[in-house]
């Protein structure tokens, strides 16, 4: 993400919203916090006043001392208290400052998001369920889509959208002998793709997690890759 892009602003302002709102902040995350302040001061993200100078100043010195305090969260296995609010203060500095300054590209990046892309924004933004919901469903529909473009249904032959039934249909119909190998290798995949989606459609069968809607969009996209023509961008 070294070049500036309007994907990468808006992944950018994902990592950062994700950084303000999730509480569970390790060591692991503050490695790549000091990436990610190293990169955000690439893009224009501060005015030309003298506070939003200050502001990029010190950017400069964190960048500088940050070394430091990384050593000593990895030497004692945990955040402090000062690398916690660090990295909260900055999240939320960084997230008005590229709302602010690359508006124009987020407003590009969201408009020509493929439906994953989405599905992933949706679910890094919030860990609401809500969220995970729509996330979960993007992603399951997706699959579905996919699975019935494979399958070349005839027009006016009617078929089932669930992903299971699709499933083995695809696999009974497929002469395609790679495409079959990875449906057989893949069986278990699309089982629990099945019941992600369920889980995203109907209430009581249970709350989706994050994991598990994550699965389903590394699916999806290993998927696609058998289409005739699968989008450059997924």
């Amino acid at each position: 993400m070294s070049k500036r892009t309007p994907k990468s602003a808006d992944e950018l302002l994902a990592y950062w919203l994700d950084i303000s709102k999730r509480p569970d902040l390790n060591v692991d995350d503050y490695v790549r916090f000091s990436d990610m302040v190293k990169l955000t001061r690439t893009y224009p993200i501060a005015g030309h006043s003298p506070s939003e100078q200050r502001f990029l100043d010190r950017l400069g010195f964190l960048a500088w001392k940050h070394d430091e305090f990384l050593k000593s969260a990895i030497q004692s296995g945990r955040l402090a208290n000062h690398d916690y609010a660090l990295m909260k203060d900055y999240a939320k500095k960084f997230i008005a400052r590229i709302k602010k300054y690359c508006a124009l590209d987020i407003v590009s990046a969201i408009q020509s998001r493929t439906p994953l892309q989405d599905a992933e924004a949706i679910l890094t933004s919030s860990s609401k369920l809500s969220h995970r919901w729509a996330a979960g469903i993007i992603a399951s529909n997706h699959i579905a889509t996919v699975l019935i473009r494979l399958c070349a249904f005839e027009p006016n032959e009617r078929y089932p959208d669930d992903i299971k039934t699709l499933y083995d249909r695809l696999k009974q119909r497929t002469d395609d002998k790679k495409l079959r190998t990875f449906l057989t290798k893949s069986f278990r995949r699309f089982e629990d793709a099945d019941k992600t989606r369920n889980r995203c459609a109907h209430v009581n069968e249970g709350e989706p997690t994050k994991q598990e809607i994550e699965q389903s969009i590394a699916l999806a996209r290993l998927l696609q890759k058998y289409l005739p023509r699968s989008p450059s961008r997924a």
